[in-house]
């Protein structure tokens, strides 16, 4: 049965898991709310003319939640900005 184990479910690649330095805290995805550890995802600062506009006062060059966009993949990050609507069913 052991053997069975291992075959079935291998470990993944040491790649695949946190390196020293990695970020590990679940954030939501901008795109379709799943939730996800930040290394694993794709963190986009928003261009300073767009936070510039919005009436929260800017924290110097420091990146905070409202100026960070994070998605699960480069492919919602593309939807995102080409206006699509997550659809769960699709």
């Amino acid at each position: 049965m052991w053997a069975f184990y291992k075959f079935m479910y291998p470990r993944p690649p040491k790649s695949m898991m946190p390196q020293k330095g990695d970020v590990v805290t679940p954030r939501t995805c901008d795109f379709c709310g799943n939730s996800l550890a930040e290394y694993r995802g794709v963190l986009e600062t928003k261009p300073a003319s767009v936070t510039a506009n919005t009436a929260q006062p800017s924290a110097g060059s420091m990146e905070t939640d409202s100026n960070v966009l994070f998605f699960c993949n480069y492919e919602h990050q593309a939807d995102y900005h080409a206006g699509k609507v997550y659809d769960p069913n699709a």
